[in-house]
């Protein structure tokens, strides 16, 4: 299974969860109650008052309106139910006064005496009140209740009561009212979809959240976020194909700018035996300073050109790796590879640069000690020094490895051998 970066992971979850919360305030709509209800007007005294009261609130003296219409003594059951419909909404207005705006609406709802437009915007503005004070369940209801009496679909409402759902951790009942949001905005809206990821996602329907991640790309396709998201999905789900297709895509658009955005895109490559390209992203970024140059970083371009058989550039990196983390095993790596491209001198470096490391007890140990005196030998051997190579072969064979003491054997007989035929020194 791929390693998804951490950081990145709980980054792209936040703009999931994060996004839901980006809903505009909605005003209320018409409502459309099929029955009529009686009318009822002010009295003529409270409607003296109110004109007053209506006053200071145009003037945006909303204190003292509400002061004065506090001093009102309402006694039909109209005056009542407007009187406090109006400081409800008058408090709603105030910051810090939510719980008392509530508390005014919802007597004015409980009295069902005002008119149709009056009590609808009022079970309106009780809803919305209840959902900012996270009385979820509450705001459910008075949703659903304003839905029945105006016999309205008013998108903004399906999203508030998918959205309070999701705050219930309701997952599974956050997708019909999310459809239905969906179904009647009449331009498409990220909103619902965002709800409708969270949901799946949060279940662990990972099939359908990338289905909906699809859905957003297509209808956003210049939002960076969606086409994080999605190759994020494919990567929970396994499909790491789609999920390299996909960072691909967005890095060609422009989307894949962090450094961790990078690294993933990066670890995709290799996951799907792209190391090549892998490596000169790295390396890219590396060398423009986005993504910091240390020697887990260096360890991984190695890698990536080892993968590719870019073996001269891999053994470039290794040296690097080893270099700033002081790091027996990319000595050894350096130098093997190094021996392998046929460059003795800097395989013989690295090498011996390895045993020493090795040799300082806060180093991690050489599990390969005996092999890198054995090719530390060979290397000297084709460079025609028979007395270094003897004596490293001579080492070689004191080690516990049994495989190297049978080789080590072995090309002492050829050093000797190819020493005498050339008539020259091997010890």
């Amino acid at each position: 299974m791929l390693n998804i970066p951490t950081k990145f992971a709980a980054l792209l979850l936040t703009l999931v969860i994060s996004g839901i919360m980006l809903m505009p305030a909605a005003s209320a709509s018409e409502p459309s109650a099929e029955k009529k209800r009686k009318s009822y007007t002010l009295s003529q005294r409270v409607g003296k008052k109110m004109i007053k009261v209506y006053d200071l609130y145009a003037a945006d003296k909303l204190t003292s309106a509400i002061k004065l219409a506090l001093t009102i003594k309402a006694k039909k059951p109209y005056d009542q139910a407007y009187l406090n419909r109006f400081l409800g909404n008058m408090y709603a207005g105030q910051s810090g006064q939510a719980r008392k705006a509530i508390s005014y609406i919802k007597r004015a709802v409980k009295a069902d005496i005002l008119s149709t437009q009056e009590h609808g915007s009022a079970l309106r503005t009780l809803a919305d009140l209840q959902m900012q004070q996270s009385h979820y369940k509450l705001a459910i209801s008075r949703y659903r209740q304003w839905l029945k009496f105006t016999k309205a679909s008013d998108p903004q409402v399906w999203l508030r009561i998918a959205q309070a759902h999701l705050e219930l951790k309701q997952f599974s009942q956050v997708i019909a009212p999310a459809n239905r949001a969906i179904a009647t905005f009449s331009k498409p809206n990220k909103n619902p979809y965002l709800l409708k990821l969270a949901a799946y996602y949060q279940r662990k329907q990972y099939r359908n959240t990338i289905k909906v991640a699809v859905k957003l790309v297509e209808l956003f396709p210049q939002e960076k976020t969606y086409w994080l998201q999605l190759g994020q999905f494919y990567m929970v789900n396994e499909q790491y194909k789609h999920a390299l297709s996909t960072m691909h895509l967005a890095y060609l658009k422009g989307f894949v700018t962090s450094a961790t955005e990078i690294k993933v895109l990066a670890q995709l490559y290799r996951q799907n035996s792209i190391p090549h390209r892998s490596a000169l992203l790295l390396d890219k970024y590396i060398k423009s300073g986005l993504i910091k140059r240390n020697e887990s970083m260096l360890k991984t371009v190695a890698v990536s050109w080892h993968q590719a058989k870019e073996l001269k550039r891999a053994a470039d990196y290794y040296g690097q790796a080893a270099e700033l983390g002081n790091n027996v095993d990319m000595y050894y790596k350096q130098g093997m590879l190094a021996f392998e491209l046929e460059r003795y001198d800097q395989a013989i470096a690295a090498l011996t640069r390895a045993i020493k490391t090795n040799n300082n007890a806060k180093s991690k140990p050489l599990h390969q000690h005996a092999n890198a005196l054995l090719t530390i030998g060979q290397a000297y051997f084709y460079k025609l020094n028979y007395p270094r190579a003897y004596r490293k072969m001579q080492q070689a064979i004191k080690s516990d490895n049994v495989r190297v003491v049978k080789h080590a054997k072995l090309w002492l007989k050829h050093i000797k051998a190819t020493a005498l035929a050339n008539k020259v020194a091997y010890r």
